[in-house]
């Protein structure tokens, strides 16, 4: 019991800037192998964002309540997978040779590509769960946050890892790269990520599997085409894009149910 615990504390370490006690291993070779809870991490970030959207809420309406709602889980995960998209962005933008393209998204700083894809992820987030009726976007934060963590999980089953060993930035931010993921691990990662799932209408969960089944494959064929393989930036960037590809999905679901024909 203690490992599994173990296991899921290593994970929030990773993808959390949370306190952990002690015991807790942090290196590498336990984060790689606490990669199958990552999804798990993710429904506990969505749903501590849920609470927040519904408290802020409750005190200065939801505009304000989803931009704090944000901020927050910006301070909650320090903006782990943002950095990856906005080095994506840079990378593919701002690259044409395979080397050069992983040469800009090692960079610390950011271009002008990742600033826009910045700007427009969070505005995009915004504007989706101001929209949206407070207790759909209080579901729609549960299951995306999630379900996104779980499928970008998946991405190194279908693609190799990009980078030369040695290339210790990346090294940190994908420790799971030398790490087999088992059927054990791929069940309990999906399970995880599909668990929200369960609150939605079968023919919605359904219709929300195949945006993200489509919008995955586009991106292992991004990845394919740009670098050959993947990195720990383009993990983040899939985490984002499949977070606002679900937002996107429940907003249209939203306006869909609820707007008169």
């Amino acid at each position: 019991m203690k490992h599994h615990l173990g296991a899921i504390f290593a994970a929030a370490s990773f993808l959390t800037r949370l306190p952990m006690p002690q015991w807790v291993s942090k290196d590498s070779e336990a984060i790689a192998q606490a990669s199958r809870w990552f999804a798990l991490i993710g429904l506990f970030i969505g749903v501590v964002a849920a609470c927040l959207l519904y408290s802020f809420t409750a005190l200065m309406g939801q505009e304000l309540a989803v931009v704090l709602t944000l901020v927050g889980l910006i301070l909650l995960t320090g903006a782990f997978h943002e950095d990856g998209l906005a080095d994506l962005c840079d990378g593919f933008g701002g690259g044409w040779e395979r080397s050069r393209k992983l040469t800009i998204m090692k960079d610390s700083q950011i271009g002008a590509y990742g600033v826009l894809a910045l700007v427009a992820s969070f505005a995009i987030k915004l504007t989706a769960l101001t929209q949206l009726s407070l207790p759909l976007a209080c579901s729609a934060l549960i299951i995306c946050h999630a379900g996104s963590r779980a499928i970008a999980g998946l991405v190194a089953i279908y693609l190799p890892y990009a980078r030369d060993c040695d290339s210790n930035r990346d090294n940190s931010k994908t420790p799971q790269k030398d790490a087999a993921l088992p059927m054990k691990n791929r069940f309990i990662l999906c399970i995880c990520g599909a668990l929200p799932l369960v609150i939605l209408p079968l023919s919605v969960a359904l219709a929300l599997l195949t945006v993200w089944l489509v919008t995955f494959i586009g991106l292992i064929r991004l990845m394919q085409r740009h670098i050959q393989g993947y990195t720990g930036d383009t993990l983040g960037a899939t985490q984002q894009i499949v977070e606002i590809a679900g937002l996107i999905f429940f907003v249209i679901y939203h306006f869909q149910t609820t707007v008169p024909q």
